[in-house]
């Protein structure tokens, strides 16, 4: 035992309690950050997008240069003071906003974007008309939409759940759950606390970041499965670190690998894909974090519980 851990130097799984803590303080704050921004209601602290609430979203370009304060202003005089506005991108084509409203009546609708063309001058189709991107959304079609996004997540943990239950057993699948819910409440958080708008983009990149972050976990379970019978006699927890140690620079390279694209995506993808890679962006890495981090020490307190492993755990903690 002492020849492995000189081999295998840093003690992973004897800092259990340093992973937990970092862990537990950043989904305490993604935690107050939803109860703050939500008003007492985590629910409302996140910043959704159209899809998820009733209103209109309209997609503008000006010829004319323009800024948000500037846009404010006009949308503001025109009766709409609690629009939503964002500036999208400004290229050779003009400046291009993204305004949200209520729900607008088509005049209502007309009468914003002739205030708009008159100070910016809103640009035109080929047949003279505005060439704007008008989206209305429903209560029924907001609600629907989020109560399929939260049955898609409960079911791709049950499937996950079931699936490592079956490779592995029931503790490993402990272990990957609190991983996945681990990467969950931090990607939740982070968008409470940079209030970036949640779209159904950042849904469907949610659920990437869980078959990501189980495919990072698995790797190293693999590698503790084929250790525990070689080291009968050795610690669960020096089991555990050597699995991490001849993953990890596997581990490494697929999450460098995987971020040199979604860093592309970020900076020079369009706004939907902009959102859907900011979410992978933090979802990576939180998954790479939570396989070494999460999974592996929760699966280690659950295995030195058992009887063959108590005592060599007593005293691996004693030498």
């Amino acid at each position: 035992m002492q020849r492995l851990r000189r081999i295998y130097s840093f003690d992973y799984m004897g800092h259990k309690k340093w992973w937990f803590t970092i862990s537990a303080v950043i989904i305490i704050a993604g935690l107050a950050s939803l109860f703050i921004h939500g008003g007492g209601n985590p629910i409302d602290g996140l910043n959704y997008g159209l899809e998820f609430k009733t209103g209109t979203r309209l997609v503008v370009v000006f010829e004319k240069p323009a800024d948000v304060g500037a846009v404010r202003d006009v949308v503001t005089a025109a009766g709409f003071s609690d629009a939503v506005i964002q500036q999208i991108k400004t290229d050779a084509a003009g400046s291009k906003f993204q305004i949200q409203t209520e729900v607008l009546s088509p005049e209502e609708s007309q009468r914003l974007q002739d205030a708009l063309d008159a100070d910016f001058g809103v640009a035109k189709d080929s047949a003279g008309k505005y060439a704007v991107e008008v989206q209305t959304v429903s209560p029924a079609f907001g609600k629907q939409v989020i109560s399929a996004s939260w049955k898609a997540a409960l079911v791709a943990l049950l499937l996950i759940m079931g699936y490592i239950t079956l490779r592995f057993e029931w503790k490993f699948a402990i272990g990957a759950i609190a991983a996945e819910f681990h990467d969950l409440f931090i990607v939740i958080g982070v968008y409470s606390i940079t209030g970036r708008e949640v779209t159904t983009a950042t849904i469907a990149a949610v659920l990437t970041i869980l078959g990501y972050s189980l495919y990072d976990t698995v790797i190293v379970y693999d590698r503790i499965r084929e250790n525990a019978p070689k080291l009968g006699r050795v610690a669960y927890g020096d089991i555990v670190n050597r699995s991490i140690w001849e993953t990890l620079t596997r581990s490494i390279n697929t999450t460098v690998l995987v971020l040199l694209p979604v860093l592309c995506l970020l900076f020079f993808g369009g706004a939907t894909l902009t959102d859907f890679a900011f979410a992978l962006l933090v979802g990576i890495i939180s998954g790479a974090y939570s396989s070494i981090f999460v999974a592996s020490p929760v699966l280690t307190v659950l295995k030195e519980r058992e009887p063959q492993y108590r005592k060599l755990a007593a005293a691996r903690t004693q030498t």
